[in-house]
Parts: structure tokens; C-alpha cells; sequence
């Protein structure tokens, strides 16, 4: 299976270039949703486990992860990667006027696996060039 692009005229950043530069770059785009109901279903295909059973294990495996992140601890799930919380903060001058109004939101971040990693190695790129509406061709080509 390919990853679907399209290309973007956007400001060329290289150093050097004119202001009013602009470069074609390549956009990946999502095609497509593998939602939770789905890859219960998959899993059900490849083991013996029920949809229901899957589906109470992954729940389950949320609310742990959940937990953990939010206790500052990092979630390994071996091949697959890792998970943890980080959050950075603005600076201030004295060490005394620092206090935690200074943290900016935190997020989570998602480390690759050797299995994950392993997937990016062989992928394809497919260009997508949206199909102009036939009634438009037909007048582009009178004119």
C-alpha cells in the first residue's frame, strides 16, 4: 500500500531564497479511519478471542496507561513503543519566581517501536491528482 500525497505551493524557507519564492512540497494525507470497533474486529480474525474480549482489554489498557501517564510514568509496550507526558514551561530570571502558572500544556508523546519503525522502511508514495468534473473538460475544451 502507498502513502497518498498531493503537492502544496508553499513560501520557499531555504536560506538564501527571495521573499516571494515559493517551492512545491509533498503533503501526505489520511485517506482513511481505523476506528476502535474495526481493529477489534481485525484482531478477532487473527486469534481466538472474542470482539468483546478484545475490545475489554484495550479499554482496560487505556485506563492504565491513563493512569500512569498521569502519574509521570512512562508506558512501554515493547515492540510496539513507548508513551510518556512531557511539558515544558516559559522561562523567568530568579529561581524564587517560578512556579508551576509557567508550564504550558502537556502532551504525549509516542515513541516507535522496533515493529513501528520497521513499517516505514519499505513504504511507496502515490501521487493524488483530484479528476476534474466532466461537464468542466468538455467546456475547457471548447474554449
Amino acid at each position: 500500500m502507498s502513502l497518498i500525497y498531493t503537492l502544496v505551493k508553499r513560501k520557499d524557507m531555504s536560506t538564501g531564497a527571495s521573499p516571494d519564492a515559493k517551492l512545491y512540497y509533498g503533503q501526505t494525507s489520511v485517506t482513511k479511519q481505523l476506528k476502535i470497533n474495526q481493529i477489534c474486529t481485525r484482531i478477532e480474525r487473527l486469534c481466538t478471542a472474542s470482539r468483546g474480549d478484545i475490545l475489554l482489554v484495550l479499554d482496560g489498557l487505556m485506563k492504565v496507561m491513563n493512569d500512569a501517564l498521569t502519574e509521570g510514568e512512562s508506558v512501554h509496550l515493547g515492540e510496539f513503543g513507548s508513551f510518556r507526558m512531557v511539558a515544558g514551561s516559559r522561562g523567568c530570571i530568579n529561581a524564587e519566581d517560578f512556579d508551576t502558572s509557567l508550564f504550558k500544556r502537556p502532551r504525549i508523546v509516542f515513541y516507535p517501536g522496533t515493529m513501528l519503525i520497521g513499517s516505514t522502511k519499505n513504504i511507496t508514495f502515490e501521487r493524488f491528482t483530484p479528476k476534474k468534473d466532466a461537464a468542466l473538460e468538455e467546456e475547457e475544451e471548447t474554449v
